[in-house]
């Protein structure tokens, strides 16, 4: 007999976790004891919970499988919340384990006590306290499949602080199938028909294709049918930007002349995406109820197929599937029309990345030369995280991705997701280089996790954006209160200096000539990194700046 502790890590490990994130907690004393000394899973330690559960997310996007958090109750819980969310609204498998108080004292306002299914009900796949030791290991292996099963998402399983104790006969329990479901062929052939019928059919595709054979996929259906692709918020590096089929990245306020171009679209086929609001710019393109062109929408879970606008075909199958069954129904080579198309498409794409600006202001530098020399600098396979903030509308205008440099980032909108997905990317993958974008608002709320980084011999290079603001609210207060100020601006620390008491290196650059140089140094030393840039607060996003957007309200109000 073992304790249940010991199932509970040894079932991880039967499933392939070999790395949990977690900030350590006295309601799971047992499982911290657990995994001591274990060759064969690791635990990675966060400064906070918010923190774990962002690395978990990276987690699962490079490995593949769900990525696994624990954190002790109560408060733990509540720290952790923005990464259940951030699951649900990325579609990312998350399974967090939370410590709970002892079997006797539940439903006695005991200390830290809390109810995780009223808690977390409305956002988690699934919600289980386990207290009975025995179905322990069962209730893992079910909990990892409902997060990678369907639309994949969160699962919390609260785990009893004595129960972990107990004893218990029995083994690992093993992997559950994933089901996979396929579209029909009398399906395949009817899109296959929509799409050669179609003069302008676009694809719009998805997180769900995330991974090498959905990326391969996706190219080679798009090439034998000649057919182009946007990707949704978040998912640039789907395809390379550099591609003839590479049609633009569909994110939040997309810029007026993709907006434009994409709508001439006589067809969508939505694959590996729901088609959420920013995405289809606050349901406009494809529109919801009613689109003005036929929709065909690919999600593995039928809730959310035809759920918010009527679809021309709703298919329930696996987006990687499909379009491995839709390549096998290729024409001969492409329609003309289909290559005239794409070429228009890719043409407004392309020229999107072309930005003349002024490389600095008076206030700074703007931040578009940062991203513009990163993306000369980088190397192909760099992984990219991104923060949540106006300074990522550059990088995902300017920055190429795709061909085999990745972005991550929470189209949750989540702040505080950056610096904790780059420390568990370059733990995931030490040989590449991942640089991390993020404003001083989003370092001060998970900065913390470069002593992490530190301590597991992580490489991260923080880029971090210092305009003394919350930029992005103050946009929105510039469109809707002009020049009335509140609540926005910041007192920063000094970010080079900040590393450097870490341990970490620190770089500051306060004009654009001295970003390459900071870069390159930074890049080349291999090991934790701050490059802090004093950036234009007038130039406040790639689309306009404070004074254009004051003017602009001025006249509004004419």
């Amino acid at each position: 007999m073992k304790r249940a502790a010991d199932l509970l890590v040894d079932t991880l490990v039967a499933h392939g976790v070999d790395r949990i994130f977690c900030v350590p907690g006295e309601s799971y004393l047992s499982v911290l004891d657990s995994l001591a000394g274990r060759a064969d899973i690791a635990a990675m330690t966060a400064r906070h919970e918010s923190g774990a559960g962002f690395m978990a997310l990276a987690d699962a996007r490079l490995a593949g499988r769900a990525g696994v958090a624990f954190v002790s109750r109560g408060p733990g819980a509540m720290n952790a919340a923005i990464a259940v969310h951030s699951s649900q609204q990325d579609a990312v498998p998350l399974v967090l384990f939370v410590g709970q108080v002892e079997r006797a004292h539940r439903h006695m306002g005991a200390f830290q006590e809390i109810d995780y299914e009223r808690v977390f009900g409305a956002m988690a796949k699934w919600v289980v306290e386990v207290r009975d030791a025995a179905r322990l290991a069962d209730t893992v292996a079910t909990a990892l499949h409902a997060a990678q099963s369907g639309t994949p998402g969160p699962v919390v399983v609260a785990l009893p602080e004595d129960m972990l104790e107990d004893r218990v006969d029995g083994t690992p329990a093993m992997p559950l199938a994933l089901p996979r479901a396929g579209a029909s062929q009398d399906d395949l052939r009817r899109v296959a028909a929509m799409v050669a019928a179609a003069r302008r059919p676009l694809i719009i595709a998805g997180g769900l294709l995330k991974h090498e054979a959905g990326r391969v996929a996706l190219l080679r259906v798009a090439e034998a049918y000649g057919v182009p692709v946007a990707t949704a918020v978040r998912h640039a590096d789907l395809l390379a930007n550099d591609h003839p089929q590479y049609a633009g990245h569909l994110a939040y306020g997309a810029p007026a002349e993709l907006a434009r171009a994409v709508q001439e679209a006589d067809l969508v086929l939505g694959v590996g995406t729901r088609l959420g609001d920013v995405t289809t710019q606050g349901y406009a393109f494809p529109a919801a109820p009613q689109p003005a062109q036929d929709v065909i929408h690919v999600w593995p879970d039928a809730a959310a197929v035809g759920h918010v606008r009527r679809v021309a075909l709703g298919l329930v199958a696996d987006p990687t599937a499909f379009l491995d069954g839709l390549l096998a129904l290729a024409p001969a080579r492409p329609l003309d029309a289909h290559a005239h198309w794409s070429r228009r498409l890719h043409q407004v794409a392309a020229g999107l990345r072309t930005w003349n600006g002024p490389a600095d202001a008076d206030d700074g530098t703007v931040f578009g030369a940062v991203v513009q020399a990163a993306d000369r600098i980088l190397a192909d396979d760099a992984i990219v995280t991104i923060d949540s903030g106006n300074f990522g509308g550059w990088v995902q205008r300017l920055m190429r991705f795709g061909g085999g440099r990745a972005m991550l980032a929470p189209s949750s909108g989540a702040m505080g997701y950056g610096v904790p997905a780059a420390v568990a990317a370059s733990l995931r993958c030490p040989e590449r280089q991942v640089l991390c974008f993020v404003g001083d608002g989003g370092f001060l709320m998970t900065g913390n996790e470069l002593a992490t980084a530190m301590q597991c011999g992580a490489s991260p290079v923080l880029v971090v954006a210092d305009n003394g603001s919350y930029g992005t609210i103050r946009m929105h207060q510039e469109k809707h209160f002009p020049a009335r100020v509140s609540a926005t601006a910041l007192h920063n620390p000094d970010f080079a200096a900040l590393a450097r008491t870490y341990g970490a290196l620190g770089f500051e650059a306060t004009h654009s000539s001295q970003i390459d140089a900071a870069l390159q140094a930074a890049l080349a030393a291999r090991r934790p990194a701050i490059v802090a840039v004093r950036t234009s607060l007038q130039h406040i996003s790639a689309a306009a700046t404070i004074g254009q957007l004051q003017a602009r309200a001025a006249a509004a109000h004419a």
